[in-house]
């Protein structure tokens, strides 16, 4: 895959990172490590996914999350492909999923929405993660995270 650029700090970066079509979420020991701008998505099959889990498994605590927004959709982020280690722990995981939001609130985006091919990752653990099944009537399972828009209080 063709990385174009990589930003290792959120905070510091916001206005680029936002900008991302196409990018990969890598954190290690529960830490981020990078976010990847690449130039194109790259589609992923069940071969690919058996050859890495065979062949190219990765080691350690880290977790990787490729993402995408679609063309014409600019209010959307799929959420294409995620990537664990062999010794990936929950604040691991889970802050990959946070920096995963935070790239969709900087983009307004209204929701992040995927396809769960994997049984392991249950309906109960997407509920208590904050999403929800979505497009009941597709084959396979599809959830959507919806963004909850910036209220003002103020009068």
């Amino acid at each position: 895959m063709w990385i174009r650029r990589t930003f290792s700090r959120l905070e510091s970066n916001e206005s680029a990172i936002s900008r991302i079509r196409c990018g990969r979420i890598v954190m290690r020991d529960g830490a981020l490590e990078r976010i990847e701008q690449h130039g194109m998505r790259s589609p992923v099959s069940v071969a690919q996914v058996w050859w890495q889990a065979k062949f190219a498994a990765l080691e350690g605590d880290v977790c990787c999350l490729d993402y995408h927004v679609p063309r014409g959709m600019r209010a959307f982020m799929t959420l294409d492909y995620v990537r664990s280690g062999n010794a990936t722990g929950y604040a691991t995981a889970i802050g990959a999923f946070q920096v995963l939001e935070e790239i969709a609130r900087l983009r307004k985006a209204h929701a992040i929405v995927a396809h769960v091919s994997n049984a392991r990752i249950t309906d109960r653990h997407l509920k208590r993660a904050g999403w929800e099944r979505h497009l009941l009537d597709w084959p396979g399972r599809h959830f959507i995270r919806r963004m909850q828009p910036n209220v003002s209080l103020s009068a």
